[in-house]
């Protein structure tokens, strides 16, 4: 079996976001850019989202996103956006101290 691997397009406006929302709650990120892989002479193909580990003492959140208009938390079936994020790190900040 073979397969291309393709980049997916990454939101650097959503990102920026992210950025500025976890250096506001004093929290770590990670982001691990995500792939799009077309399995060879098949018309399947699957789409691995770009991740976003927030770490905030030993608390982790796992972020994914397509694009810009489409993030979750943990799995797709959590639909999230930048204010319900912000407000969910806030959150955990002032429970943790």
């Amino acid at each position: 079996m073979e397969y291309l691997s393709k980049k997916l397009v990454r939101s650097e406006e959503l990102e920026s976001k992210i950025r500025f929302i976890c250096s506001y709650s004093n929290s770590k990120y990670e982001i691990i850019e995500g792939h799009i892989l077309d399995i060879l002479k098949t018309n399947i193909s699957f789409i691995e989202p770009h991740r976003i580990v927030i770490t905030i003492k030993s608390k982790k959140l796992l972020v994914i996103y397509y694009d810009k208009d489409n993030m979750f938390l943990y799995d797709r079936r959590n639909p999230i956006n930048i204010k319900k994020l912000d407000a969910l790190l806030k959150h955990i900040k002032s429970e943790v101290l």
